[in-house]
């Protein structure tokens, strides 16, 4: 079967090795080869990826370009592809979202972080725990500094977890999982995820039941006059779902609702 010329190194091409582009204006014989879009957006350069999901007609979230760049050992366009593919409702470049929904995107490294986290982070690192750990306080406000530092080691578990995936140790994901997943239950989380009675059902079925049930019944006593849980639903606690993977669609298409 015969390939497509790429428009950026000008060589014919076979079709596994183009890109899913949706720029109208190249015809049938023309196309963007995987190789020349992951050469072109250097994911260290905000504006080339941008300029390269415009060429493409494809949609620039500014979350999914960080998650790329903090979850991939090696960020390149076709992995922004990947993380993009589930949300319908990014279709074209006109769809894009150029902010964070995080409160900040890196923060000033200061005595109180390195004392909370430990010294060696980068800025954008810490940015991502005190996320993380804001998320966590809106789901099960900490009552106490014990419960703070318990919630701290909970998003370093996370965090490792993350790395682990990162580098493809098994042995290491097997272990961090289970510690993750015990420790996330002590804490209560796996309770706070559940709506029923699931003590026979491991942690990751109670939050895909809780996703799919809606545990607080409707209820007048619950209305929110002053919008304050709306306003924690979209700038904590969805993200911080979304954080763990177990943001519903639904939830995240509300996030870019006005």
């Amino acid at each position: 079967m015969a390939g497509k010329i790429c428009v950026i190194c000008g060589k014919e091409k076979r079709s596994n090795q183009l890109l899913r582009h949706k720029n109208l204006l190249l015809d049938t014989g023309f196309s963007i080869c995987r190789d020349c879009a992951n050469m072109v957006a250097d994911f260290s350069n905000e504006d080339s990826v941008i300029e390269m999901a415009q060429f493409a007609n494809i949609p620039f979230v500014k979350n999914l370009y960080i998650d790329v760049k903090r979850t991939s050992k090696n960020p390149n366009f076709g992995e922004y592809l990947k993380k993009i593919a589930p949300y319908k409702n990014f279709k074209t470049f006109s769809d894009s979202v150029f902010t964070t929904d995080h409160a900040e995107e890196t923060v000033s490294i200061t005595p109180e972080l390195e004392s909370r986290w430990g010294k060696g982070y980068n800025e954008e690192e810490y940015a991502y725990f005190e996320n993380v750990l804001q998320g966590l306080i809106a789901i099960k406000p900490a009552t106490t500094a014990f419960e703070i530092q318990r919630y701290v080691a909970n998003v370093k578990l996370k965090d490792a977890l993350d790395k682990a995936f990162m580098d493809g140790d098994s042995k290491a994901i097997t272990a961090l999982r289970k510690a993750y997943s015990e420790d996330s239950k002590d804490l209560g989380f796996d309770a706070v995820l559940s709506g029923n009675d699931d003590s026979g059902k491991s942690l990751g079925q109670r939050i895909q039941n809780w996703e799919l049930n809606d545990p607080v019944p409707d209820s007048d006593k619950y209305e929110d006059a002053a919008g304050l849980k709306k306003y924690i639903d979209k700038w904590f606690v969805i993200p911080m779902k979304r954080t763990f993977g177990v943001a519903s669609e639904k939830e995240v298409e509300s996030l870019y609702e006005d």
